[in-house]
């Protein structure tokens, strides 16, 4: 067994999201653990008894984690002060230059997004249970560790060193795709360490680069507590795409998602995968779980939620795993629909208009972050209503039906379904029941809803339910999206 011991001097880690710039890292990637230890091998001289042990580590598999909970540190820009080119060719300051200097200085806004950990254990551990290192290894990974002064941001001080301490509990295990692991963490794997030593070569400003590659991601999950989740893929693998200027009505968003749609296809590279067209390749419908096209609304803040439609947001099936062709398509297909040179990211919806939209990397919107419906919770009450696939008879109720809709998008069936008209999200637009209270959702295709029970919901479950929650015939275009009652505010 290997056990490193990472202790947080100051009780805060400044780590950024590796695709989100402005959102803490928790629990910290092992991936980032193991560049530490690479930049402690660089600046020591590189030894080659110390590259050894690197390449012995990368080689020994995801390691299980046991980290504590904690806090995200209340988000502020700073204006840090940078030097343009010209004050980079000034040379040492001296009394000629140092106005020069002092004049080509400017400063730019930046987020150090940080947690806070807890007073009593602001210490986390990488745990090889399996890992069996020699000993002139183990001694070569201990000599590294005690060179590391900080994991992440340079103003995250630790404490690293291999102990033997045998009794440590992991808080995260990887998962090997399990679909109720759903924590995505980057990991070492084999030839990591020529890559990073490779990547120096060409940026030599510091042992490991400021911008490195990313390393592969693998899913993680709680040891003990495993919430049922549905088909989908959580919210750190979501396509997010950012509304710009005028944007229809949140009730327009099926004729969006179907312009969302047929742009990928037009833009995705032919064959088209079968999980991004929806369709198999006989042309029939796809059965199985496929690409779902998602409205990102202002709803579930109490008053300040007004329902506006601030982007689109493009999910895959769980089943689609790192570095598949589907994945692939997809973000390519993306790409070029952005940086196409006729309509760049723009969705003609027919008569009803255009809406534009851009890349949403650095996101200050909080109804733009995909957490929101990733969460974990028993209650859970829709955004968009239900479309029913089955009309509701006196023996198979509407709420029976909500139900089997649960398990048809592979989440448990719930102990109890409420409908209404009415959401229970605040700024969600209500349903329609029926003809003489109808509310204008409009289809994706015309006529899709007329011979449909459409409603709202909340369901209950039993057990903990991981989102997203998608439920019912339209989920793929937008309807029948919950939020958990844990992130509603009335």
């Amino acid at each position: 067994m290997l056990i490193l011991e990472i202790e947080y001097l100051q009780r805060v880690s400044y780590a950024a999201k590796y695709n989100r710039p402005d959102e803490p890292e928790w629990p910290p990637h092992p991936d980032r653990v193991f560049m530490a230890l690479v930049d402690a091998w660089g600046t020591a001289g590189r030894s080659a008894a110390g590259a050894d042990a690197l390449r012995w580590l990368e080689s020994q598999g995801p390691p299980e984690i046991a980290a504590p909970d904690a806090n995200p540190r209340s988000r502020f820009k700073n204006f840090v002060p940078t030097s343009s080119n010209e004050a980079q060719g000034l040379g040492y300051l001296d009394a000629g230059n140092l106005l020069q200097i002092t004049q080509s200085i400017v400063r730019k806004d930046r987020m150090f997004p940080a947690v806070v950990l807890p007073d009593d254990s602001p210490v986390v551990y990488m745990i090889w249970r399996d890992a069996s290192p020699a000993a002139a290894v183990r001694d070569s990974l201990e000599a590294l560790a005690g060179l590391v002064s900080h994991v992440g941001h340079s103003a995250s001080l630790t404490r690293v060193h291999v102990t033997a301490k045998a009794d440590v509990e992991p808080s995260y295990v990887a998962g090997k795709g399990s679909p109720a692991c759903s924590i995505l963490l980057r990991c070492p794997h084999p030839g990591r360490f020529e890559t990073l030593v490779s990547e120096f070569s060409r940026a030599p400003s510091v042992m490991v680069p400021l911008w490195p590659s990313t390393a592969p991601t693998l899913r993680y999950g709680r040891p003990h507590a495993k919430p049922a989740e549905g088909a989908m893929c959580p919210g750190e693998e979501w396509v997010v795409l950012a509304a710009v200027g005028l944007v229809p009505i949140l009730r327009a968003f099926p004729i969006v998602g179907k312009a969302m749609r047929d742009a990928i296809m037009s833009h995705a590279q032919k064959p088209v995968h079968k999980i991004i067209s929806g369709h198999a390749p006989t042309g029939h419908p796809l059965e199985e779980p496929h690409l779902a096209i998602l409205p990102m609304a202002n709803v579930g803040w109490g008053n300040y939620s007004d329902g506006e439609l601030l982007g689109v947001a493009l999910v895959l099936p769980r089943t689609s795993a790192y570095g598949t062709l589907e994945r692939r398509q997809l973000r390519s297909a993306v790409s070029r629909f952005l940086d196409s040179e006729q309509g760049a990211g723009v969705l003609r919806l027919g008569k009803s208009g255009t809406v534009s939209l851009r890349r949403s990397t650095a996101m200050t919107k909080k109804s733009l972050l995909a957490d929101r419906y990733t969460g974990v919770d028993r209650t859970w009450a829709s955004v968009t209503p239900v479309v029913l696939d089955k009309h509701p008879k006196k023996r198979h109720s509407a709420e029976d039906i909500v139900a089997e809709g649960c398990a048809r998008a592979g989440l448990p069936r719930p102990s109890s379904v409420t409908i209404s008209r009415h959401s229970s999200v605040p700024g969600a637009p209500p349903a329609f029941v029926n003809k003489n209270a109808r509310v204008d959702w409009r289809p994706p295709k015309p006529g899709m809803f007329d011979s449909r029970f459409v409603c709202h919901a909340v369901l209950t479950f039993e057990t903990d339910v991981r989102g997203p929650v998608l439920v019912g015939a339209g989920r793929y275009y937008g309807m029948g999206l919950f939020l958990p009652a844990k992130v509603i505010r009335e």
